[in-house]
């Protein structure tokens, strides 16, 4: 079971802390079908790749364990995708570059030039974004109710710009658009 904690430090901050980072500490287990409310057990660390225009590495991920109901909790900073190696932040600037400014996939290889793309990986986030929508329509009328949503369109990338403006605008950072978007929907918005 993966959590996503909010934090402002950058992949670089976090990376430099290591083991020495202030994680987050559950006070019960967040298995909903586990029914002893105590507090899992430090459970060690994994390491996974984060990658952004600043930072490419290995950063330490926190696990904890229920010796209740046997599952392992692992507790990714907001900044990281689940399944994802690339930060959100890199992420979300292709993808504006792509839907917001209308530049071609030539020129948002040549504004991400530092991360050393193909066209290949942003075509992935742009069809995994575009075939996600729904989902995320779904996702910010639970996080922010009464919201005015752009109706589903025969142009799914005109969709697709309203959905990320309204991303970008509705939430301080994106970041605390992911952390909340997971824990409402318990999956994230990139996910397949």
């Amino acid at each position: 079971m993966q959590q996503i904690f909010y934090t402002t430090a950058t992949p670089e901050e976090y990376h430099r802390l290591g083991e020495n980072f202030p994680f987050p500490v559950p006070g019960s287990c967040l298995n909903p079908e586990c029914l002893v409310k105590v507090p899992p057990q430090k459970y060690g660390f994994y390491k996974r790749n984060a990658i952004d225009a600043n930072f490419n590495g290995r950063i330490l991920i926190r696990r904890y364990y229920c010796k209740y109901c046997g599952k392992t909790i692992s507790y990714l900073p907001s900044f990281c995708l689940p399944y994802f190696q690339y930060t959100i932040e890199t992420i979300l600037m292709a993808l504006c570059y792509i839907l917001d400014s209308n530049h071609s996939l030539r020129a948002c290889l040549k504004l991400l030039k530092n991360l050393g793309w193909a066209p290949a990986h942003l075509q992935f986030y742009l069809k995994r974004f575009l075939n996600n929508q729904n989902r995320i329509k779904v996702g910010l009328r639970q996080l922010i109710p009464g919201i005015s949503l752009p109706p589903d369109e025969h142009d799914k990338r005109k969709g697709a710009q309203k959905v990320l403006r309204i991303v970008t605008t509705g939430f301080p950072q994106i970041q605390t658009f992911q952390a909340r978007f997971h824990k409402q929907c318990k999956y994230s918005f990139m996910a397949p």
